[in-house]
């Protein structure tokens, strides 16, 4: 056999053992004590009775745990390619050491295997609910994405950070980091909601200028309202209408403006004369037949006005059978009129109501800084009545503190995580950044947080002595600190983070060293030599 066909062999070899050792233990752990379960795990000792104890409880309990585990949550999970089969051998082989240890009475070594088993199963299903969540929310925000697509040629740049947002999620899932592919998805949630609560303003404002414009003959200015409008949402059916009317008017402005001067007189029957000889002479304006239509409307509940005025001014008089005949004749008028307009009153009083505790609620939770609950409270003030300026300006500053609050939380989570890894100029950018999206009210745990991290990083904030030793004939390095160099000792003044120290030489195995420089602990050492020969 030639020299360089033996490395080959050998790592076949290897490779081998590794694919049979996991079912020579799966095949022991099945047939070995005869009296094997379902899953190849031996059933544990059972004392007899008159020789146990509470330890001998507690294992069977443990190895209960286990069991289920194993046979219920764990095999699902394997059945749905969720966990590998090499994991799952491992806690197999682990369940079949701790049934040998309980057999020979070894309770401590027992115990502590079971725990070891049952903390890694729980640990494993932890990640696969966290996978879950993830998986999720990643369905739901790029619905909610597609949802809003329409609105990024308006908000553009809002739009792109939504979706750069949602990218980086999606780029922390795929690398199974899932609790941060949570938070970003979360964040996209946010910046949605800002974004729809923003839009909704932006064109109900623009509908009020239109309307306001008709309402004083500016047409051009009405036009352009509903154009805007249209840029932000294409399929909006009030503004699609309202050019469709502006069109229709062209032409016939004049006549227009002395039918509405004879509506606000109150000579309605005039008005209706006049409008029916502008039809005559314009038989395909469909806009001319809509207003005749309204005007129609209004004729008929200025008949019925008058007729249940008559009624309630007959019943006020006990003339009880006056005020039937009256409201009998409204309702030959239009079906069932009167019990409708009592319902509708009653509708009208019952959302007044609801408006008005939405917005005292969503006001007190804004002022209380619990921004999340102020912007569900003003959302659905504003689905309910979407005329409310009071209820979209809540609505809109509750979601802009939400998202605000969501960044100050992260960014602050992001100090203390970068904190504990002893990199502290990363933990000093993302406090500044939690500082800059610092909502108005904070409570007094989150500001112990920042006052902890605060005093911290200012901790951390100052050069602190640390020693490079070497061997004067090892090349050492610090990236961004000093060139390649040689030397016995250094002595450098660096600010605390975590640095690589790199040695290398000609003929040696380069080595790599992480110094994690922390101002607590001065006069720090370390030791950087190549010493393995390549």
């Amino acid at each position: 056999m030639s020299q360089s066909k033996k490395p080959v062999i050998i790592v076949a070899a290897v490779l081998a053992g590794l694919i049979i050792l996991p079912l020579l233990i799966l095949f022991l752990s099945k047939f070995a004590g005869g009296g094997s379960s379902a899953d190849g795990l031996e059933p544990a000792a059972v004392s007899q009775p008159g020789s146990g104890s509470l330890a001998d409880f507690d294992l069977r309990q443990l190895e209960d745990r286990a069991k289920e585990l194993l046979d219920g949550e764990i095999a699902d999970a394997v059945r749905r390619g969720d966990v590998s089969l090499d994991f799952v051998a491992g806690l197999n082989s682990e369940m079949q050491r701790a049934q040998d240890a309980i057999s020979r009475r070894k309770t401590e070594r027992a115990e502590s295997l079971l725990k070891g088993i049952i903390a890694s199963a729980e640990a494993q299903l932890k990640m696969l609910a966290l996978a879950d969540q993830a998986r999720s929310l990643n369905e739901s925000t790029y619905a909610e994405l597609q949802k809003q697509d329409y609105l990024k040629g308006a908000f553009e740049k809002t739009y792109r950070e939504a979706v750069e947002t949602y990218n980086a999620g999606l780029n922390a899932l795929n690398l199974g980091e899932f609790q941060d592919s949570i938070d970003k998805f979360e964040l996209v949630s946010a910046i949605l909601g800002d974004l729809e609560a923003r839009s909704i303003q932006q064109i109900a404002n623009l509908l009020e200028s239109a309307e306001a414009s008709l309402a004083d003959d500016k047409l051009a200015a009405a036009r352009a309202a509903y154009e805007e409008v249209l840029k932000i949402d294409s399929a909006n059916t009030e503004a699609t209408e309202g050019l469709a009317m502006l069109t229709a008017i062209e032409g016939i402005a004049d006549e227009i403006k002395a039918i509405r001067a004879l509506e606000e007189k109150g000579e309605l029957d005039a008005a209706l004369k006049q409008i029916d000889a502008l039809i005559a002479s314009n038989p395909d304006n469909a806009f001319i037949r809509k207003q005749r239509e309204q005007l129609a409307e209004k004729i008929l509940d200025r008949d019925i006005g008058e007729l249940i005025a008559q009624a309630d001014s007959l019943e006020a008089a006990g003339n009880f059978d006056e005020a039937i005949l009256a409201l009998e004749k409204a309702v030959a008028l239009r079906a069932s009129a009167q019990l409708q307009e009592r319902i509708g009153d009653l509708k009208e009083k019952q959302k007044v109501a609801r408006l008005e505790q939405l917005l005292e609620n969503g006001f007190n939770a804004l002022k209380a800084g619990r921004y999340s609950a102020a912007r569900d409270l003003y959302k659905e003030a504003v689905s309910l009545e979407p005329d409310s300026k009071e209820a979209r300006t809540g609505y809109e500053k509750a979601s802009s503190l939400y998202l605000a609050n969501i960044r100050y939380d992260q960014n602050l989570a992001n100090a203390d995580k970068y904190i504990k890894e002893g990199r502290y100029p990363l933990a000093a950018k993302f406090f500044n950044d939690a500082m800059a999206a610092r909502p108005n009210n904070v409570p007094p745990s989150q500001q112990a947080e920042e006052d902890r991290i605060r005093e911290k990083i200012e901790e951390q904030s100052v050069e602190t002595p640390v020693v490079i030793v070497s061997d004067k004939r090892t090349y050492v390095s610090i990236i961004r600190v000093f060139a390649p160099e040689r030397f016995r000792d250094k002595e450098l003044s660096l600010f605390p983070d975590v640095y690589t120290v790199k040695g290398t030489r000609s003929g040696y195995r380069t080595v790599e060293v992480e110094l994690q420089v922390d101002a607590t602990k001065p006069n720090q050492k370390i030791q950087v030599i190549c010493t393995e020969k390549l």
